[in-house]
């Protein structure tokens, strides 16, 4: 993993206890040299809606019904997900269901022609509202439904919906079929199934939620290194549409074929996987992070719920494995961070400071004297944690409308998990 953070190098007499460092660097007492890095942001797929319905003619009205009399379903059933609700389907309205279920039976064969999902609506599916509907079912679908990565990057794949568009008494009928056929499903579906299971197969489900949680946390974040080269590239079509986005990204590889090569929709979306199928709900967030409102570029993070309590965790930004990357390996700097990430009681905050908090922490992290590193030697204080926003996804324009008004409907976490079992041990 390859990603910035705020340090403060403090320098100061070896004498000096760690204690008397904060005192001193807080009273601004002693010589600072700080260089300011941001965590990584600006890295969230922009979502580009579908294009308005195709209209078709009688004839081609009877082309579809023959290939949906003829189609022959896949014998082998490629889509697993185990969770036992998903969370944005339960919150949509009736018309976005519908829509989702259609769409979720076209996904689970997206090679064949003839697999044709067919629905009823008394909406026009030439006018908004249906349009609207489609589009907030479609980014429902992709954020309940890690597994169908090809269709949350859209590089491979896309859904498109067609109707005759004439009304039998107030009732129009609505064709949802794939833009063209996912030719490489098998192939790809193949390998994230095996490298999803591969993951879980020493993942401990039989103690605590807590416990199940923590260590897909850990293992992810081990797993996965960040991919800078497409976060670079996140703003233009080919960049947002790469498999890095994505829980396959994650889990197998990116577009380029580099293993477990991700950004932070990629950490995301295979952390939700994950948890889902060891029966743990999970919920995907898109929004915008940074080091404050003003510098925030888009990002992703997850809601969890443990013991019946939500709480929010950004795998991404607890991935500090590789910070020393930045720096070149006969640098001091990189000596000193190596060090402090080394240093098995100091990794565990850093690796776990967003882990399963409140959703007022997370909106506005102000980190401790817990993050701060004072190196052996006595030199210098290092703090790898920064202060920092996490804002949910607002409408601002085409690209956010659909996905700003699904997060919309997230759960708050009201106390982080720590707090929150403290509370209950203060209270039995």
């Amino acid at each position: 993993m390859r990603k910035d953070c705020n340090w403060y190098r403090i320098m100061f007499s070896p004498v000096l206890s760690f204690a008397l460092v904060i005192v001193l660097s807080a009273a601004l007492a002693v010589d600072i040299n700080a260089e300011e890095f941001t965590m990584p942001s600006g890295d969230l797929a922009a979502f580009e809606p579908s294009d308005p319905v195709n209209v078709l003619s009688s004839g081609e009205v009877e082309d579809l019904d023959d290939q949906m009399a003829s189609y022959v379903p896949l014998e082998e059933k490629l889509l697993i997900n185990e969770a036992a609700t998903f969370y944005y389907y339960e919150n949509l309205d009736p018309v976005a269901k519908e829509i989702y279920d259609v769409m979720y039976g076209v996904a689970q064969d997206p090679v064949s022609e003839g697999n044709i999902g067919l629905m009823m609506t008394d909406l026009d599916p030439l006018g908004e509202e249906y349009y609207y509907e489609f589009n907030l079912a479609s980014r429902a679908l992709c954020f309940d439904h890690p597994e169908l990565f090809w269709l949350y990057s859209g590089e491979k794949a896309e859904l498109a919906y067609s109707s005759e568009a004439v009304s039998l008494n107030g009732i129009y009928f609505v064709y949802i079929k794939m833009a063209e056929p996912y030719t490489d499903f098998e192939e790809e579906m193949s390998a994230f199934n095996d490298a999803a299971a591969a993951f879980l197969a020493d993942i401990d489900t039989g103690i605590s939620e807590y416990e199940t949680v923590l260590q897909i946390h850990d293992k992810l974040i081990d797993l996965v290194d960040y991919n800078d080269p497409v976060a670079e590239q996140a703003a233009d079509a080919h960049g947002g549409q790469d498999l890095a986005h994505t829980a396959y990204g994650a889990l197998v590889a990116d577009s380029e074929g580099n293993v477990n090569y991700a950004v932070c929709d990629g950490y995301s979306l295979a952390f939700e996987y994950l948890l889902q199928q060891c029966g743990i709900d999970a919920v995907f967030i898109g929004g915008k992070a940074g080091s404050n409102e003003e510098e925030a570029g888009g990002h992703a993070w997850n809601m969890v719920k443990v013991d019946g309590e939500w709480y929010e965790v950004d795998c991404t930004w607890d991935d500090m494995g590789s910070l020393a990357d930045n720096y070149a390996p006969e640098s001091l700097d990189y000596k000193y961070i190596q060090e402090a990430l080394n240093d098995e009681e100091y990794r565990d905050r850093i690796d776990h400071y967003l882990f399963l908090v409140s959703t007022e922490e997370i909106s506005h992290f102000e980190p401790g004297l817990d993050y701060y590193y004072l190196t052996k030697d006595g030199e210098y204080v290092y703090q790898l944690a920064q202060e920092s926003v996490h804002i949910r996804m607002e409408d601002n324009g085409a690209s956010t409308k659909y996905d700003s008004a699904i997060i919309a409907l997230a759960p708050v976490a009201m106390q982080s998990y720590a707090r929150q079992n403290a509370q209950s041990f203060v209270e039995q």
